[in-house]
C-alpha cells in the first residue's frame, strides 16, 4: 500500500501539516509506504494550457510537479489537505489540481495513471463554523471523482484550527490518524 499526502498550505508544520501527517502516520503504522508532498517548499507553477501533455498524460513543464508524476503511477491512496485563507483551497492546491490536467484526455476522459486509487481530503480554517466550509470539501470530492474516478474515502475538517493544539490530544487528529491505520491496512 503507498499513500501519497499533499500538504497545501505554504506554511509547513502548521495545523494542515498535522493534519495531513497524521493520516500518513497512521498508514505507515499499519505498513504503508507514505511520502509527503510539502506544497509550501515546492516550486510548482500553474498550468499554461500548452495541451502538449495530453499525448504523454505528463506535463512538459519541468518543475516539482514532476514528483508527483512519478509518484501516482504507484500510489495507492492521495490525501489532499489545504488550510482555508480565502474561502477556497490555497494557490499552492489550486495549481496542483490543476497540473493534474494531464491526466485528462482531450475527450475529458479519464487518463489517471492508475485505477482504484482512493482519496481522502481535508481542511484547515479559523473560522468557528463547523460546516462553513463544506462546500470546498465537495469541490475537491468532486474535481477528483469526475475527472479522474478517484472516489472520496473520507473527509476530513478542523474549523477553529488557528485556536486549537494539534496533535494526538485534538479529536480530528486522533480521527485522521485512525484513517491512515485503516488505509494503511487497505481498508
Amino acid at each position: 500500500m503507498k499513500i501519497v499526502g499533499v500538504n497545501g498550505s505554504p506554511r509547513t508544520g502548521r495545523c494542515t501539516s498535522a493534519l495531513v501527517g497524521a493520516v500518513l502516520r497512521g498508514a505507515k503504522d499499519a505498513g504503508a509506504e507514505t511520502t509527503l508532498l510539502d506544497l509550501g517548499t515546492m516550486k510548482i507553477q500553474g498550468c499554461v494550457a500548452c495541451q502538449r501533455c495530453k499525448r504523454a498524460h505528463r506535463c512538459v513543464v519541468k518543475d516539482d510537479m514532476q514528483e508527483f508524476y512519478d509518484l501516482a503511477p504507484e500510489s495507492d491512496v492521495l490525501v489532499l489537505g489545504s488550510p482555508i485563507y480565502l474561502d477556497h483551497v490555497t494557490a499552492q492546491m489550486m495549481a496542483f489540481i490543476q497540473r493534474m490536467y494531464c491526466y485528462i484526455g482531450s475527450g475529458l476522459e479519464n487518463c489517471y495513471p492508475r485505477p482504484g486509487v482512493k482519496a481522502v481530503v481535508g481542511i484547515t480554517y479559523g473560522a468557528g463554523d463547523p460546516k462553513l466550509y463544506d462546500g470546498v470539501l465537495d469541490w475537491m470530492e468532486g474535481r477528483l471523482k469526475y475527472y479522474f474516478e478517484i472516489p472520496t474515502a473520507d473527509k476530513l475538517k478542523v474549523p477553529e484550527s488557528h485556536a486549537a493544539r494539534l496533535d494526538e490530544s485534538h479529536s480530528e487528529i486522533r480521527k485522521a490518524y485512525e484513517l491512515g491505520k485503516r488505509l494503511g491496512q487497505g481498508g
